[in-house]
C-alpha cells in the first residue's frame, strides 16, 4: 500500500524571505514607534527651549519625522512589497538624519557628533534590508564627513575611525541576526511542512483504517464509531435504527464463479447500498457478505420495515458482471437503537432478527419486537452456558437402535447427545445443537461425542456398530476431521464400527471440502450415511460421486401414512437407493401400521420408537444381548425341528 502525502505549504525562497521579514517586522515597527514617540516629545521640548526661526526649523523637522514615523508604523501593519517598505523606512531614516543635521546647523557642538555614531548603529539594525542599511549608513557617513571637514577637521580621523568601526560591527551583527532569523523562518517553514504532512498522513491513515479496502465503504471499526454517534442522537426527537444485511446465496456465487467474481459482486452491492441510502443512512461492510446500516429516521417499525424491504428489492435485482447474470438476494434484521440499551444488546437483537429472517425464507426483513426478546434471551442464556460448559461431564450419550428387516435384528444404533447444564438444567437437543452450530461451538460437542462413543465401544465385549452425526462445520473443518481420525486410530477399534451421518444441507455449505473430508473418512473404513434424505436437493450427480453407503429417509414422510401418496413417495425414495446400490433406512417407524408400510416400500432397515426409544449404553447392550439370546434360541429350535 503506497500512501502519497503532499503539503499545501509552499517551500520557496520567496516564501521563506517573506517569513523572515514577518519575523523581523516587530523590530522595524518598534524602531518606528520609538522614533514617533521620541520626536513627539522633542517637539514639546523644542517649544520650551528654542525660539524664533530655529524653533520653526526644529519643530517642523520633529513634527515631520513624528508624522512620517506614525504613517510608516501603520503601513507596516499590513503586507507591503519590499521596495515600498524600504522607501518608507528609508524616508524615516532620512528624517532622523535631517533632524540631526538641523540641530548641528543651529548649534555646532562636538558632542552632537555622537548622534552620527548612534545613527549608523541604529540604521544597521532597524533597516528593512541590508541593502537599505548599507545605503543609510553611507548617507550618514557622508554627512558626518562633511560636518567634520567643515567644522572639526582635527577630529576627522578619530570620528571617521569610530563611526566606520561602529557601522561595520553593527552591520555585521545585523547581517548575522537577519541570517539567524531567516534560518529560523526556514526551520519553522520546514517544521510546518512536516507537521502538515504528518497531519495529512494521519488523516489518510485514519481514513484507511476506517475504510473497507474492497468496497470503499466504512469498515467494522467505523461502524462502531458511527453507532455510538447515532446512539447519542437518540435523546432527540429523531429515532435511530440498526439494520444488519446478509446476502443470500453469496457463497454459491463464490463456489460457482470464483472469489474474483464474488468480490465484484460485493462492490456492486455496496454501490447499490450507497445509491439507495445516500445521506439518509450510514452504510458499512462489517464482514464477508455482511453489511450494517445505521438509519436516523423517525417512524414506526412498519415504516422502517417498508423502507428496508424496498432496499432488498434494489439489492435483489439481477447483477450483470463480466457478461454474466448473477442473482442474489438479502436478508435483514433490524432493531431500534435505544439510549439506555447497551450496544452489544442492540446488535445482538438485530442479529437475532437477521437469524430469524434467514430461517423463515430469506429475502425478507424482520424487525426485532417484544415477542422476540424472550426467545433471544433464552438463546443467549443457552449460548453462554454452552461456551462455559465442560462437555466431558455435562454431555451424556443415548442410543436409538436401527433394525434390519431382512436379518430381523438390531444391527447398529444412532448416537445422540444429551446435555444437562449445571446452570440451566436439561436442554433439548433440538435447541442446543442448533445454537451450538450457529455460534461455532458444535465442533467441541462432536469431538466429545466421538470420544465418549469410542469409550463405550471399547467397554463392550461384543461392540455394537454406532452412527454419529456430523454438522456442516465439522464437514468443512480439516482440523475436526483430523482429530476424529486421530481419536479412532488411538482407540484401536475397527473404523467400520463408526458410521458418520451427514445431511444434504450440511454438505451444500461447501460441497468440495465436504466431499474431500468424507472421502478421507471413507478411505479409512468409516461408512457414510446421508441423513434426512428426500428433504434436500436429491442431486444425483453428487450422490454418485460421494462415498455414501446408506440413505436415511427422513421421518417426515411417515407423518401421514393415511395419504396414498405417502407410500408412492417412499417407494420412489427406496428405489433411488436401490438404483444407487446403497442401503436404505426408513426413519420414524413408531407403530405396527408404519412397520407394515415400511416393509411394503422396501427399505433394508428401519429406525423408530417401535424398536426402541433412545437408551443409555448399558440398556442398549442388554437389549441387543437379549435379542441375540432369542435369536440363538430360535436357531436351536429350528435345528431341533429340522433334525
Amino acid at each position: 500500500m503506497n500512501i502519497t502525502v503532499t503539503s499545501t505549504i509552499p517551500k520557496s525562497t520567496a516564501f521563506i524571505d517573506a517569513a523572515a521579514e514577518q519575523a523581523y517586522r516587530p523590530i522595524v515597527k518598534a524602531y518606528l514607534g520609538a522614533a514617533a514617540l521620541y520626536y513627539a516629545i522633542m517637539t514639546f521640548v523644542h517649544f520650551w527651549t528654542i525660539n524664533g526661526s530655529n524653533l520653526v526649523t526644529m519643530a517642523t523637522a520633529s513634527i515631520t519625522a513624528c508624522g512620517v514615523s506614525i504613517f510608516a508604523w501603520r503601513a507596516l501593519s499590513r503586507p507591503l512589497e519590499l521596495v515600498k517598505r524600504e522607501l518608507l523606512v528609508g524616508l524615516v531614516n532620512l528624517l532622523v538624519l535631517a533632524n540631526v543635521m538641523a540641530a548641528m546647523h543651529i548649534e555646532h557642538a562636538q558632542e552632537n557628533l555622537l548622534y552620527f555614531i548612534m545613527m549608523v548603529m541604529g540604521f544597521a539594525f532597524v533597516s528593512v534590508s541590508m541593502r537599505q542599511a548599507f545605503l543609510s549608513i553611507v548617507v550618514v557617513l557622508g554627512c558626518l564627513f562633511l560636518e567634520l571637514v567643515q567644522h572639526y577637521p582635527e577630529q576627522l580621523v578619530v570620528y571617521s575611525f569610530i563611526t566606520v568601526g561602529a557601522a561595520f560591527s553593527t552591520a555585521t551583527l545585523s547581517y548575522s541576526l537577519r541570517r539567524s532569523i531567516r534560518a529560523g523562518a526556514m526551520a519553522r517553514n520546514e517544521a510546518e511542512i512536516k507537521l502538515e504532512e504528518a497531519q495529512n498522513l494521519g488523516q489518510k491513515m485514519r481514513h484507511l483504517s476506517l475504510s473497507d479496502s474492497l468496497t470503499g465503504l466504512p469498515n467494522r471499526r467505523a461502524f462502531f464509531e458511527a453507532f455510538n454517534q447515532y446512539k447519542k442522537g437518540t435523546g432527540s426527537d429523531n429515532g435511530s435504527w440498526l439494520a444488519l444485511l446478509d446476502l443470500d446465496g453469496f457463497k454459491a456465487v463464490n463456489d460457482m464463479y470464483g472469489h474474483i467474481m464474488g468480490d465484484e459482486l460485493l462492490k456492486a452491492v455496496a454501490k447499490r447500498l450507497q445509491g439507495y441510502c445516500g445521506e439518509e443512512a450510514h452504510v458499512s461492510r462489517t464482514g464477508g457478505d455482511e453489511f450494517s446500516i445505521l438509519l436516523l429516521r423517525d417512524g414506526s417499525s412498519e415504516d422502517i420495515e417498508l423502507w428496508l424491504q424496498k432496499l432488498l428489492d434494489v439489492i435483489g435485482e439481477i447483477y450483470e458482471i463480466d457478461e454474466r447474470l448473477i442473482p442474489v438476494s438479502g436478508s435483514i434484521g433490524c432493531n431500534r437503537i435505544v439510549d439506555d440499551t447497551m450496544e452489544t444488546q442492540t446488535i445482538r437483537n438485530a442479529d437475532f432478527a437477521l437469524l430469524h429472517a434467514k430461517k423463515h425464507g430469506k429475502n425478507r426483513v424482520v424487525v426485532f419486537h417484544d415477542e422476540h426478546a424472550k426467545e433471544a434471551a433464552e438463546r443467549f442464556q443457552v449460548e453462554q452456558a454452552l461456551r462455559a460448559a465442560d462437555f466431558d461431564t455435562e454431555i451424556n450419550l443415548v442410543f436409538q437402535p436401527q433394525f434390519d428387516l431382512g436379518k430381523n435384528k438390531i444391527v447398529r444404533a444412532e448416537t445422540l447427545a444429551r446435555w444437562e447444564s449445571p446452570v440451566l438444567g436439561k436442554i433439548g437437543p433440538d435447541q442446543f445443537i442448533k445454537i451450538a452450530e450457529e455460534s461455532g461451538l458444535i465442533a467441541r460437542i462432536t469431538l466429545t461425542v466421538v470420544g465418549k462413543a469410542l469409550r463405550v465401544l471399547k467397554s463392550w465385549e461384543d461392540p455394537i456398530p454406532l452412527s454419529i452425526n456430523l454438522s456442516s462445520h465439522d464437514l468443512i473443518s480439516d482440523q475436526v476431521i483430523d482429530q476424529i481420525v486421530r481419536l479412532v486410530s488411538e482407540s484401536g477399534l475397527n473404523p467400520s464400527l463408526i458410521e458418520f451421518e451427514v445431511t444434504e444441507t450440511a454438505m451444500m455449505v461447501d460441497l468440495e471440502k465436504a466431499s474431500t473430508n468424507l472421502l478421507q473418512l471413507s478411505d479409512i473404513g468409516h461408512p457414510v450415511a446421508l441423513d434426512d434424505f428426500g428433504t434436500g436437493y436429491c442431486n444425483f450427480n453428487y450422490l454418485r460421486s460421494l462415498p455414501i453407503s446408506k440413505l436415511k429417509v427422513d421421518r417426515s414422510f411417515m407423518e401421514n401414512v393415511g395419504d396414498p401418496m405417502t407410500e408412492k413417495i417412499l417407494h420412489s425414495l427406496a428405489g433411488i437407493a436401490k438404483t444407487l446400490d446403497v442401503h436404505c433406512l426408513l426413519e420414524g417407524v413408531e407403530n405396527e401400521l408404519e412397520l407394515i408400510i415400511a416393509k411394503r416400500v422396501g427399505p433394508q432397515s428401519v429406525q423408530g420408537y417401535l424398536f426402541g426409544e433412545p437408551m443409555n449404553a448399558t440398556e442398549l447392550y442388554l437389549h441387543v444381548e437379549a435379542q441375540n439370546i432369542m435369536e440363538n434360541k430360535g436357531d436351536r429350535m429350528s435345528q431341533v425341528v429340522g433334525g
